[in-house]
């Protein structure tokens, strides 16, 4: 067997993924059981989260059995492997109920409760168990007491250290399920809901602001002759690039198609990049780049903010008729502009 043929984590991901998207969940369950079967995981640790997620695949395709036989054996995974399975044992209780088994499935969820204060990602796992055994009310019961416990360990000042901001994520995450489960529940709203209902909208301001900072810094683009020049001095991140040019100008104007989708409204912009100064950055930060993904992406983001910074850039898109962003000479519509409709 080739290093080539074995599957990483993002790989079965993907493939979870396709599977839902083609309405073939069981068959990519299937699919990532006989990649832990057959030895093709790049790391046998991970034997463990992929039956988990083939176990998800088949409650998707309407199989609790099949999914519950799958839960056994990713929980026994985890214990081999001396990794707690609690999160496995939340999605075994939400079985349970499924199989009409409720009172092994709260017999499993009780003992799991404290996480609600310890795990960001446990009210929403815990929420889905109890409301598939028709427990709304109890999921609201726990959630409102774990919402008061964790607020009273959230910092008054701005998070310092990783125990505050965990501290911070676990509130914030308990009181957005709450707020959902009383939506779900019909309930009137709180002063709670209210609270939660501002952390969400700050949230998502912040969210968006990073993402206009985001979308405002412009491309790197190398020209021809500057990536000619960057594929001999630094072969590995010409190959990143490119790894030709015309792949390297088809990949931005993609970029550039899929930035101006967003609906966020900034300049889009390219700025043009010199081989000779990323090479004497990259030797002036010490940076080893003996493989693309070796090349710090913070040193790029550096040189394009310090290139900003003193370089005229070109506006994205041209009209139509006018001379390509790339610099061939040709009509945009005949040069760079078809290139994003290609995958």
């Amino acid at each position: 067997m080739t290093t080539a043929s074995l599957l990483d984590g993002d790989e079965l991901e993907l493939i979870a993924a396709r599977a839902v998207d083609r309405g073939e969940p069981a068959a990519g369950a299937a699919e990532i059981v006989a990649v832990v079967d057959g030895g093709r995981l790049a790391d046998p640790l991970d034997s463990a989260i992929a039956l988990g997620l083939a176990a998800e695949l088949l409650l998707e395709a309407d199989d609790p059995a099949g999914s519950f036989a799958l839960t056994e054996r990713a929980i026994a995974a985890h214990r081999a492997q001396g990794s707690p399975p609690d999160f496995p044992l939340m999605f075994r209780a939400r079985l349970l109920f499924l199989l009409d088994r409720p009172d092994e499935a709260m017999a499993e969820l009780v003992p799991l409760r404290p996480l609600l204060t310890q795990d960001p990602d446990a009210a929403s796992a815990i929420a889905d168990a109890l409301f598939a055994g028709d427990r709304g009310d109890v999921a609201h019961e726990w959630l409102t007491e774990a919402v008061g416990e964790a607020q009273a360990a959230v910092p008054d000042a701005e998070p310092d250290d990783d125990t505050d901001q965990l501290s911070t994520l676990i509130f914030f995450a308990l009181l957005t399920e709450r707020h959902e489960v009383r939506h779900e529940l019909g309930l009137p709203h709180d002063a709670l809901d209210e609270m939660a209902e501002e952390l969400e909208a700050a949230v998502q301001d912040e969210q968006r602001s990073e993402l206009e900072a985001e979308l405002s810094r412009p491309v790197l683009f190398f020209p021809r002759a500057e990536f000619d020049e960057l594929s001999e001095r630094l072969p590995d991140v010409a190959r990143i690039c490119g790894p030709t040019w015309d792949e390297h100008r088809a990949d931005l104007e993609r970029v550039l198609t899929a930035r101006s989708a967003e609906g966020v409204p900034v300049d889009l912009r390219l700025v043009n990049g010199s081989a000779v100064e990323l090479a004497a950055l990259v030797e002036a930060r010490a940076v080893e780049v003996p493989a693309a993904d070796d090349l710090a992406d913070d040193l790029i983001d550096d040189y394009v903010d310090e290139l900003d910074s003193r370089a005229a850039s070109v506006p994205w898109p041209p009209a139509r008729n006018d001379a390509c962003w790339c610099g061939s000479g040709a009509k945009y519509k005949k040069c760079c502009l078809p290139r994003s409709r290609v995958a």
